[in-house]
C-alpha cells in the first residue's frame, strides 16, 4: 500500500491526465486484449483468407476439391466468430453491471 502523500500525489496525475486527454484515458481503461487473444484473433483471420483464396482460386483454376473445402471451412469459420462475439458481449454486459 502506498504512503498516503504518494497516493494524493498519484490521484492529482490521474486528474491532469483525465483533463488534458480524455480519450488517452478511455483507451487505457478499456485495456489491451491479452496477448493470447490477440494471436487467436490473428489466426482466425489467417484462417477466413485462406478460406476464401481456397473457394475463388478453385473456382478460377477449376479445382473442384479445392473450392469444396473453402465452401466446408466456410461455415465453422462462421461459427467460431459467432461464438466469439456472444463471448465478448456477455463480458461486457458483465462488466457493465
Amino acid at each position: 500500500m502506498l504512503p498516503h502523500r504518494d497516493r494524493s500525489a498519484l490521484r492529482k496525475i490521474e486528474e491532469e491526465l483525465a483533463a488534458s486527454d480524455p480519450a488517452f484515458v478511455a483507451a487505457l481503461s478499456q485495456g489491451v486484449p491479452p496477448a493470447g487473444s490477440r494471436l487467436w484473433l490473428i489466426t482466425l483471420v489467417l484462417a477466413d483468407v485462406t478460406a476464401a483464396l481456397m473457394m475463388v482460386f478453385g473456382l478460377v483454376a477449376g479445382h473442384t476439391g479445392l473450392f469444396l473445402w473453402g465452401l466446408v471451412a466456410a461455415p465453422g469459420l462462421v461459427w467460431v466468430h459467432r461464438t466469439l462475439l456472444r463471448h465478448r458481449h456477455e463480458r461486457e454486459a458483465e462488466d457493465r453491471s
